[in-house]
């Protein structure tokens, strides 16, 4: 994460911009930042779709990758906080 991004966003404000983009791609928030996307609904479509919605706001290229190696909204916002 570049310091604009740390100042903009926190980890609090990544946790909200995963939870956005998840909702976005599930077609719901019924799920807690410890689910596990792909057990919730989501699918490999829905992945790519949360990754590019988070680059855009990051303004940087996410690979989806990150989302099948950090499956839980805690976990990707934590991943994205330290750079990845």
């Amino acid at each position: 994460m570049t310091a604009t991004e740390s100042q903009t966003h926190g980890t609090g404000g990544l946790t909200a911009l995963v939870r956005k983009a998840w909702a976005d791609a599930l077609g719901h928030d019924e799920f807690t930042d410890e689910d596990h996307f792909f057990r919730i609904g989501g699918h490999s479509l829905g992945a790519l779709h949360v990754v590019r919605d988070l680059g855009a706001e990051l303004d940087r290229k996410i690979p989806v990758r990150t989302l099948f190696r950090h499956p839980t909204v805690r976990g990707l916002a934590e991943t994205l906080a330290a750079g990845a």
